[in-house]
């Protein structure tokens, strides 16, 4: 740990943060929605959950005692059927034939951890079932999706069935290749259609069909290959089903929160199913993959943050630096020298990672202040040559949280642009890969996010098509970065036992969001900063007669004006620090402000 240096009486300078020469972002607009009510006490005590818990579940629209314990105890009969899934029987009967027959079919996934944890479930679990399968998982070189090289290599090698994972929706030319080849597809996906058509494989399996009647359009990749195995056991191997479900409920859970799936709904169910299961993991890859993680469960389950910030951005990585197939080797094998080997790497590459996008965002933020109009520009489009395809949407990621708009970050090599997408709430970035369907080579993805291919002359047209499509529905007053807090509170409602009883919102993520609390008219009465360079900050903070520790890692220019004595308000998520033995409340600073 970093030696801690006093803080200034006052903090008249500002901390390191991570760009500060290029000007801060806009203030930040506090929106605190709600406070404890009377209300919140009398669920508080039905329920035997804190006052401060009770009034963001209803303000969540949590509002009954029962309403309150089906949130916090999410049933399986909340479980859609999977039979109700489009194109799910004919899928299941054609690959009952393959396994009896001991045809060789391919499962041919995507490149990041839905598509990872997709593809490893298939293969593990059909293999079990006597399958003849093997697993491909492209490189980002290749580019996303099934594509028509992928089929023809698949016909050399005399395959006569590929089953696509979290990939395959838009894939019109590689279909209609298999089908020449008198290869059959089954597609197996969660991203958006290309409105009312599909490509003419022999099923189509995602619940964000038109025609489709499943009750949960929200499912992950994993989540809809899921369904579809679950389906082929409970119709010909039933004997297995509730196994398959127990052991494989844990992959479901981690692509659902990696891929910021919203957590209500079926996707709470198997997540917080899930996380549990993963706490407890029989599966070498993943017990390797923890330990080098460092993430060790929060009682007897994970939390959302176990996974977005210490087990998915380790499995991305590899496929960040063309290596996707190692994260696929590590969930397939039962190794325990050859998975602590590859956790090892993944660890590596993630370091890599982070290395590599510290600096590509520090080129990508010099580039936007020259070319962009930030006063009249809805929308981020940035290209740089030689950028690496796998950090672009990372880079668009933090662009987004500075900037509080849509941006799409471009690696131009081979005469080649290929990029990825990043959007805000109020912004559906499929509309962008619509509006630009006659550049792209090959484009996709969701309403918060998409991937790009096309050729590097059309830059400035789909740069400028990008930015038109948002300033047509965006103003630039809609454009404020946004602090959304839960529950404004006293200090006398806060405590480590506080803490525990927020955790049963888990698992916090998208459609979920981790509860963040607000104190006003705090003062700060000691300090310190701490880190390389200071970069962070260490209160102190008084409240009514209580004391806090508080941190506030990398506050950069939004440090200024603070000092020792000084009044303020915080919005923080309340956590536990163990350190020694001893556990004592920390409040982690999101943002504050001077009264």
């Amino acid at each position: 740990m970093a030696v801690a240096t006093p803080l200034k009486s006052s903090l008249s300078r500002t901390t390191r943060g991570d760009y500060p020469q290029f000007g801060a972002p806009k203030q930040a607009a506090w929106k605190i929605t709600t406070r404890i009510e009377n209300c919140d006490h009398l669920i508080s005590a039905e329920c035997d959950i804190s006052p401060v818990t009770a009034a963001i579940l209803r303000a969540r629209g949590y509002v009954t005692g029962s309403e309150v314990r089906a949130f916090l105890e999410p049933d399986s009969i909340g479980l859609q059927d999977p039979f109700e899934l489009p194109d799910v029987k004919p899928a299941i009967v054609r690959l009952h034939r393959a396994i009896e027959d001991k045809e060789p079919f391919l499962v041919f996934g995507d490149y990041d951890v839905d598509g990872i944890t997709s593809t490893a479930m298939l293969v593990r679990s059909l293999e079990r079932l006597g399958a003849q399968v093997s697993a491909r998982i492209p490189e980002r070189r290749d580019g996303y999706d099934l594509s028509v090289q992928v089929v023809e290599d698949a016909h050399a090698r005399g395959i006569g069935l590929i089953l696509t994972a979290d990939c395959g929706i838009r894939a019109f030319q590689a279909v209609e290749r298999a089908r020449e080849l008198g290869i059959d597809v089954i597609i197996t996906d969660h991203h958006e259609p290309d409105g009312h058509t599909l490509p003419k494989a022999l099923a189509v399996i995602n619940p964000k069909r038109d025609d489709s009647v499943y009750g949960f359009r929200e499912l992950c990749g994993c989540g809809v290959a899921f369904k579809v195995m679950q389906a082929l056991l409970e119709e010909f191997w039933p004997k297995y089903a509730a196994g398959f479900a127990a052991k494989y409920v844990e992959f479901v859970a981690m692509a659902t929160i990696a891929d910021c799936m919203p957590l209500e709904g079926e996707n709470r169910i198997l997540a917080r199913e899930g996380l549990r299961r993963l706490a407890g993991t029989q599966k070498v890859g993943l017990q390797s993959l923890m330990q080098i993680a460092r993430v060790q469960p929060s009682g007897d389950s994970l939390t959302g943050k176990h996974v977005s910030f210490g087990l998915a951005p380790r499995l991305n990585s590899a496929g960040r630096f063309d290596a996707a197939i190692k994260g696929l080797q590590l969930l397939m094998s039962s190794d325990e020298s050859q998975c602590m080997r590859l956790a090892g790497e993944l660890e590596e590459f993630n370091r890599e990672r982070q290395n590599v996008t510290n600096k590509m965002l520090r080129e990508a933020i010099e580039l936007l202040h020259r070319e962009v109009d930030l006063t009249n520009d809805c929308a981020i489009v940035l290209a740089g040559h030689n950028w690496s395809r796998g950090m672009v949407g990372l880079v668009a990621s933090r662009l987004v949280e500075r900037y509080a708009r849509p941006a799409i970050v471009l690696g131009l090599s081979d005469g080649m642009a290929r990029g990825s997408g990043r959007s805000i709430s109020s912004f559906d970035m499929v509309s962008v890969v619509d509006a630009t369907r006659h550049l792209l080579q090959s484009g996709g993805g969701h309403k918060g996010a998409c991937g790009v291919h096309f050729d590097q002359m059309d830059f400035d047209e789909f740069r400028d098509t990008a930015v038109k499509c948002a300033n047509e529905k965006l103003t630039i007053g809609d454009l404020v970065p946004t602090v959304q807090a839960d529950c404004a509170v006293d200090g006398s409602d806060l405590s480590p036992m506080l803490v525990r009883d927020l955790e049963k919102l888990e698992p916090c993520g998208k459609g979920n969001a981790e509860p963040v609390l607000v104190l006003e008219n705090a003062q700060i009465v000691d300090g310190k900063s701490m880190g390389e360079g200071g970069a962070h900050l260490k209160w102190k903070i008084k409240s009514g007669d209580r004391q806090f520790e508080a941190v506030w890692w990398r506050p950069g220019e939004k440090a200024m004006g603070f000092g020792i004595g000084k009044r303020i308000d915080l919005c923080f998520v309340p956590e536990l620090n163990i350190w020694n033995g001893n556990t004592t409340l920390q409040l982690n600073i999101k943002e504050a402000r001077l009264k």
